[in-house]
């Protein structure tokens, strides 16, 4: 089964994430030029490694240097090897000691040019070596890879995570976090592999770090991935990133176990205790800036300052899906509840404001902004969209309602679409607020709305608007002329007439 990242619900960043990106070409760019030198340099290897294992096989009562034979045939390889040709050097006739002496002077010749071509060889000119450390190479092994799978595997998933830590953290502290994180799980690669001569080389160290500081500041993200089983099986999926990458760190952690148990000298083709070490001081060094507020008190206010004064103000939207993201929605809520106190008409930020203060229990505080879109919205005749945002209004803060005159507006638009169920569910609520101190304006437009599809209804507001005082005595005349004719209807019609006729249990009660 192949599972490979593809995605996440996170895709806004305040700033272009250049060292992201620079990073990147940089791993390209050096791939490139080192595919062309390993190419010239494999030759060489292996022209110069068979002519020194030739000329010893041929010459087997020669020594051959224990750290080259160990680097040729590995550990346990050169047991089996050393076994063999004591076989051969108890039948092997020896030269007089002035021939063996020129012929050990020849094979240590060769030992030397196969260990100049091995030394550079790119990989091990360039890599790292834990049992020969350098602080050259602490730096350069990160930016060189194995193959094209090793490198699109790796940038794919520093593209993934680096921007969003990059644009949270800010430039320096960035650059500086990858390039020691990268640093650390190399010495600590080499810590748990201190005799292994072979080079480590990759940028996942650090893009494990970056990993794991990921998964503490967007552990709510959604990931998408892609799925492939066998030959048919195929899709994507989405997941958490506090379910993915913690599983990902614990399938790290089995295949350095399994390497270990097979060749505890190191080695396995990948660095799985570099990967492991790396994604825990990432994480580590993420929750260490949580707990003392070193963003908050540190970076924020330098990197917006930076932005106001190069880009102009930073959209607060932005601003606040990335604080929600990375753990602080109350900061975020604080933003958006100040911009929308300036600017109330902005219905993006006042649709965030709404969900955040779902979120966080401050439905009450949210509803007033979100109440006053709707109110807009109705005004504008914007009917549909102000629906909507009604019925998410009844549904998650029932406590919260429009004014009569504009529920009115929505009755209207309902029973014009002939939408019953929630015209009767509105008209029902509406029913049950008049009184005598409505204006009977309103109380003669809600009969008049009703009268067709809710005559009951509509015979109560009529009833209401006559006894109004504001009611001039000429119009209650014809008002009592609609009103008879209304209850002679429903005296006809008897047990037949129905408000909003459709369900049986909303006959007009006798």
């Amino acid at each position: 089964m192949i599972v490979i990242p593809i995605g996440h619900e996170s895709n806004e960043v305040r700033r272009l994430p250049w060292i992201t990106f620079t990073i990147m070409a940089l791993c390209f760019i050096v791939h490139i030029f080192i595919s062309i030198q390993v190419s010239d340099a494999e030759n060489e290897l292996m022209s110069s490694g068979e002519e020194l294992i030739t000329y010893y096989f041929n010459h087997p009562y020669l020594v051959l240097d224990t750290e080259v034979q160990n680097l040729i045939f590995g550990e346990d390889g050169s047991e089996r090897m050393e076994a063999m040709l004591s076989i051969y050097r108890q039948t092997a006739k020896r030269p007089d000691r002035a021939s063996q002496e020129a012929e050990q002077k020849k094979l240590d010749e060769l030992t030397q040019t196969f260990m100049g071509s091995l030394n550079a060889f790119p990989y091990r000119k360039w890599g790292f070596i834990p049992a020969d450390k350098s602080f050259i190479a602490l730096l350069t092994y990160m930016f060189i890879h194995g193959g094209w799978l090793h490198l699109f595997g790796n940038l794919l998933l520093l593209y993934l995570t680096g921007p969003f830590i990059e644009d949270l953290w800010g430039r320096p502290v960035y650059i500086a976090f990858y390039v020691i994180i990268g640093m650390l799980s190399a010495l600590l690669y080499a810590q748990h592999y201190p005799n292994f001569s072979g080079p480590l080389i990759g940028a996942s160290g650090a893009i494990a770090g970056v990993m794991g500081a990921f998964l503490i500041k967007y552990w709510k993200t959604k990931m998408r991935f892609f799925y492939w089983i066998g030959f048919f099986f195929r899709g994507t999926f989405e997941a958490p990133a506090f379910v993915m990458l913690p599983l990902w760190l614990l399938m790290e952690i089995f295949n350095a176990k399994v390497v270990d148990s097979i060749n505890t000298q190191g080695g396995g083709g990948v660095a799985h205790w570099a990967h492991v070490w790396g994604f825990v001081l990432g994480a580590g060094v993420a929750l260490a800036m949580m707990h003392f507020k070193i963003e908050e008190k540190y970076i924020h206010p330098k990197i917006e300052a930076k932005i106001e004064a190069q880009e102009g103000p930073t959209d607060v939207v932005i601003t606040a899906v990335q604080r929600k993201n990375t753990g602080m929605i109350d900061e975020a809520y604080a933003l958006l509840l100040e911009e929308a106190r300036k600017n109330p008409t902005r219905k993006d930020v006042v649709d965030l404001l709404w969900d955040y203060g779902l979120e966080m229990g401050k439905a009450d505080e949210a509803a007033k902004y979100f109440v006053k879109t709707i109110e807009t919205e109705i005004r504008n005749n914007q009917i549909d969209v102000a629906l909507n945002r009604f019925f998410d209004l009844k549904a998650k803060a029932p406590q919260v309602s429009l004014s009569f005159t504009y529920k009115l507006a929505l009755l209207e638009y309902l029973t014009a679409r002939l939408d019953i169920d929630e015209a009767r569910k509105l008209a029902t609520e509406l029913i049950q607020e008049v009184n005598s101190n409505t204006s009977p304006v309103v109380l003669l437009k809600f009969a008049t709305i009703l009268k067709e599809h809710a005559p009951s209804m509509a015979l109560k507001a009529m009833e209401m608007c006559l006894e109004h005082a504001d009611v001039p005595t000429d119009q209650k005349y014809s008002l009592k002329r609609e009103l008879n004719q209304l209850k002679n209807k429903l005296q006809t019609a008897g047990s037949r007439v129905k408000d909003f006729p459709g369900k049986a249990e909303d006959k007009v009660p006798a």
